[in-house]
């Protein structure tokens, strides 16, 4: 993935939760979590590898 799109996505997830935490009625954890959730969700997506389909098909090919 393009790294212009990667930031569009991340700002729109930290956005998203935080628009959540503050427009939220209920108390609790269910908050808190919402909040921690944005910067999980953005940080997964620049750190965590992106799935090439040519290397999934040479592993499903492989196990056969």
């Amino acid at each position: 993935m393009p790294n212009n799109y990667k930031i569009l996505v991340s700002v729109l997830a930290l956005a998203l939760c935080t628009a959540v935490f503050f427009l939220d009625d209920s108390t609790g954890i269910v908050r808190w979590v919402t909040l921690a959730a944005g910067p999980l969700m953005a940080g997964a997506i620049w750190v965590l590898p992106e799935a090439k389909s040519k290397e999934i098909r040479k592993e499903v090919a492989n196990r056969r």
